[in-house]
Order: C-alpha cells, then sequence, then structure tokens
C-alpha cells in the first residue's frame, strides 16, 4: 500500500456528498470489513488517496479509480477526494455494508458490497539459476538507470539541495553496508543496516523504506536465500515501531507476508519466467512491468526497483548455500 509522493499534501475539501462504490480491493480486507463494525479515524487526506486507521488499529487506503490494487487498499469510484469535505481526524463509521466518512452534514457513504476481490499472487524464482538472476538483475539495473528518477537510489537530482545530496549519500552508505552484511549473514550487520535505511528520506515512503520493499518481498519467496534477512527485518520493525512513517511500516509488514502492490507483483511474475532468456530478451520482457512501477510516486517506483536489483543479485549470491 502506497500513497502517491506527489500527492503528500493534505487536502481540506467542501462540497460533493453522496454514496460510492468499491470497484475493486484487497480479497483479505473485503473478507474483514463484511464482518466488521466499529468507529475508526482519517488519518490523512490526499487528492486520490484516504487512509484510514479502523479502530483495530489497522491502517487501510482509499483509492480513487485507476490506481492500483494493493494490500489494505480499495479502489474507490471517484475521480479524486478533494471536493468530499474528508479532512484528518474525522470519524469513520464501518458497517458491514458500507463506509461512512467525512463531515456530520456532508457525509459520503462508500458501498464495499460488490467489489471485485483483488488476491496478491506470490510468485516464485525457483526456476531461475544463478546466471538467470544475473542476467534478470543487470537487465532491470539497465531499464532502471535509464528511465528511473534520481532523488533516491539513484541519486541526487540535478539541481539537489545540499539537504538532498546528503539524504542520497546516505542511503548509498546504507545500500552498501546492507549488501555487505546480508551477503556474510552478519545478524547484528543486516540489523545496523536496515536501521541505517529505516525511515531514511522525504515523504509517506521514504527512499530507503522503498528500497527495502522489494527484498523483503523476495524474502517471502519460497526457496529464498534471503529469508533470514525477513526475519530480522521483521524483528527491526516490532522494535522501532515510530522509526518510520506509520504506511510505511504497514507496507513492509505486508512485503514481508509476499504482499505487494500488483504492479511490482506482476514485475516478479514476470522475472520468474524469464529462465534461459538472454539479456535483450529480459530487457524487452520487462519494459512495460518496469514502466508501471516507475509510475510509483515521484521516486517510489525506482526506489522499489532499485531494491529489486540489489535482492536479485543478493539471491544470486545466496543460492549456493540453499
Amino acid at each position: 500500500m502506497y500513497t502517491v509522493e506527489g500527492e503528500e499534501v493534505a487536502v481540506t475539501s467542501t462540497g460533493t456528498t453522496g454514496t460510492l462504490c468499491a470497484r475493486s480491493g484487497d480479497a483479505a480486507l473485503l473478507a474483514h470489513l463484511r464482518t466488521f463494525h466499529g468507529q475508526g479515524v482519517v488519518e490523512g487526506v490526499f487528492r486520490r488517496t484516504v487512509n484510514i486507521l479502523m479502530p483495530d488499529d489497522m491502517l487501510i487506503s482509499l483509492s480513487a479509480r485507476g490506481s492500483d490494487n494493493a494490500p489494505r487498499t480499495l479502489v474507490i469510484d471517484v475521480e479524486h477526494w478533494s471536493d468530499r469535505a474528508i479532512s484528518a481526524g474525522q470519524s469513520v463509521e464501518f458497517t458491514p455494508e458500507a463506509i461512512a466518512l467525512g463531515a456530520p452534514g456532508t457525509p459520503t457513504r462508500i458501498q464495499v458490497a460488490g467489489a471485485e476481490e483483488w488476491h496478491p499472487i506470490l510468485p516464485s524464482l525457483a526456476a531461475l539459476g544463478p546466471a538467470d538472476l544475473s542476467v534478470a538483475a543487470d537487465a532491470l539495473d539497465e531499464l532502471v538507470r535509464e528511465h528511473g528518477s534520481p532523488g533516491g537510489m539513484l541519486g541526487p537530482s540535478p539541481a539537489a539541495s545540499p539537504m538532498e545530496v546528503a539524504v542520497t549519500r546516505a542511503l548509498a552508505d546504507g545500500r552498501e553496508k546492507f549488501v555487505g552484511s546480508v551477503t556474510s549473514a552478519d545478524e547484528s550487520g543486516i540489523r545496523h543496516a536496515i536501521l541505517a535505511l529505516l525511515g531514511l528520506g522525504p515523504g509517506l515512503t521514504p527512499a530507503g523504506d522503498d528500497f527495502l520493499t522489494a527484498p523483503a518481498l523476495l524474502s517471502a519467496l519460497p526457496g529464498s536465500g534471503l529469508t533470514p534477512l525477513g526475519r530480522v527485518l521483521a524483528q527491526v520493525l516490532r522494535e522501532h515501531a515510530g522509526r518510520t512513517t506509520r504506511l510505511s511500516a504497514v507496507t513492509l509488514e505486508e512485503a514481508l507476508r509476499g504482499r505487494a502492490r500488483a504492479p511490482v507483483l506482476d514485475l516478479v511474475h514476470m522475472l520468474s519466467r524469464t529462465s534461459g532468456y538472454n539479456g535483450a530478451r529480459v530487457t524487452q520482457a520487462l519494459r512495460i512491468p518496469v514502466r508501471n512501477v516507475l509510475a510509483i510516486g515521484h521516486t517510489s517506483g525506482t526506489d522499489i526497483l532499485s531494491g529489486l536489483v540489489t535482492g536479485l543479485r543478493l539471491e544470486k549470491e545466496l543460492r549456493g548455500s540453499l
């Protein structure tokens, strides 16, 4: 679950009321909502996303039509939220039939029944040997460097402020420590590397967290050599709950369960089918899935892909010890 970085200015809106329908949603969330009663609170409002904290402390997102399916997310048949009189701190009423939110005189009711269920299916990279993983990582790296957005894991943008330069340098240092400690199976080093990256960068999903999301997802795959990393990351998230934003922590927790935004899973599924491909063929196969991931946020997609490149290379190194 992600909020587009370009929308990270909160919206205070007035106007439209009425009933909306959920077009699709995370199947696990829909099942939870079908029997749920209670009162939650609006945590944040952005042009195309409303984040809500449910009374059972689950953070969920209501995204406008055209948004990606994602864990803990409903895609709602609305163009944007700017005219719905919804603001942070307002109460939200949950019943099995609907979600009601907005100012007392101008409610918006969202019907949940009938939404198409989205089931995030975990891919497997078991068919890829070390050579396949190397080819895939190199092809993906080439595409990210060619089309990705600087400002995070790719380094500073051309007009970077001193702060951006400092953050991108810290991100590069954190990645180097991360790779070294995972390769050497140094659990203490992995822990320190994660803490160096966690929460590093601006926005609701900082670049360091976006980078960690991909190795976290790979660690959940059957037979992954990154499984020990996943255990350490889960422990760090439990012990340092305030280290990053609530949204970002939820995204990492879901990735550790093999659940990620649909374009990210689609890309990993495509990677799983590239056994025996040469570099040019892998690059061609990945172009559209990579473009879809790059569309996530300002640099979030780029940073996730950078993490996937690193994760694939680490997986290649670790395969010999599986």
